[in-house]
């Protein structure tokens, strides 16, 4: 018999989140990590529902909340979402992993820093992000690259998202602190993996937005957009980004990471990880719902984000649907009707 129940491979958001809830749970628990410091970077918005908020709250993540969200088509503005509740916030991510980690560490969870390996007998969870293998840009990633900027003035509460179906993607301006002074701006191209390209095009976007600015950091990342989510790979669980469980659409990963890991920790709490078919079916339930909106969100980018009517249906699209789509409540009859009308 194994002396661990569980390996988690990857401590991002969703292995160090499983790793501390597993632990906590009772179970022994293995996991694997090549850094010790969290490298990748991202727009680091996280949609406020019950699950994914209280996480933030107890990891003191959360650096602002939006209020208010630009949205604009190739340069130019189609409306104006103000959320009331707000559904997002500009969070701390490097912190909520780092915390995350030492909560699992704390409840008992084995951390090991190195390349991930399974143990026999242990159920393996691979929570490992798009570095982990050999993929490449055909394969379903694209480019996300992000600039930290100092700039004269931004609002603490406003976020833009600026579509360019003729560059197939998007950029995006986010608060960085409460004051209005730091920003958080990128982009991500489908088919472009060029890191100078890329760079270089935020920068410009940045200049003409808001002009000059001086730029503090530099990173970009593969983002997986296209590969079609799936729970199990082999004789291994996925949670996360590794299960493909990316909102295509706006790039968001942090929710779903949440909530997947939460998903799989019920699942092994309910039914053990003995009966694995039993594990998977329970798992499949608890993470439906975030499964399905990852699908929906890349048939919407498939459909109008990199096709010839993209420009003119994002430009006529209704305040009420870009509305549902900040809120993240956008259903794929939404879409049919968009599209009817145009």
């Amino acid at each position: 018999m194994a002396d661990i129940d569980v390996v988690v491979q990857g401590l991002g958001v969703a292995g160090s989140l499983l790793a501390a809830r597993l632990a906590l749970q009772g179970f022994r628990v293995r996991a694997y990590d090549l850094s010790r410091d969290y490298l990748k970077p991202c727009g680091e918005q996280l949609t406020l529902e019950e699950t994914p908020l209280r996480v933030a709250r107890s990891t003191g993540a959360i650096k602002t909340i939006v209020r208010t969200v630009d949205v604009a088509v190739s340069g130019k503005l189609v409306t104006s979402v103000t959320m009331k509740p707000s559904k997002w916030a500009i969070i701390d991510k490097p912190r909520m992993i780092a915390a995350l980690r030492e909560m699992a560490k704390a409840e008992g969870s084995e951390v090991v820093w190195g390349p991930a390996a399974q143990v026999p007998g242990a159920l393996t969870v691979d929570a490992r992000g798009p570095y982990s293998g050999p993929r490449t840009f055909r394969e379903g990633l694209a480019l996300a690259l992000r600039v930290v900027a100092r700039v004269r003035s931004w609002e603490g509460d406003l976020a833009l998202l600026d579509f360019w179906p003729a560059l197939g993607g998007l950029f995006w301006v986010f608060p960085y602190d409460s004051e209005g002074k730091v920003v958080n701006a990128g982009a991500g191209f489908v088919g472009v993996s060029n890191a100078n390209f890329v760079r270089d095009q935020v920068i410009k976007y940045l200049r003409h937005l808001l002009g000059p600015h001086e730029v503090l950091e530099v990173k970009g990342a593969p983002i997986n957009l296209f590969t079609r989510p799936r729970l199990s790979r082999g004789t291994s669980i996925l949670v996360g980004e590794a299960a493909g469980l990316v909102m295509a659409w706006s790039g968001e990963g942090n929710r779903p990471a949440i909530n997947s890991a939460e998903a799989l920790a019920e699942a092994i709490r309910e039914v053990g990880t003995e009966d694995r078919g039993a594990l998977s079916k329970t798992y499949a339930a608890l993470v439906k719902k975030t499964a399905r909106e990852a699908e929906m969100s890349r048939l919407a980018l498939r459909l109008f984000g990199t096709s010839r009517i993209s420009n003119a249906f994002l430009r006529l699209t209704s305040d009420d649907v870009w509305a549902k789509y900040v809120r993240q409540e956008l259903e794929p009859l939404d879409l049919l009707r968009a599209l009817v009308a145009l």
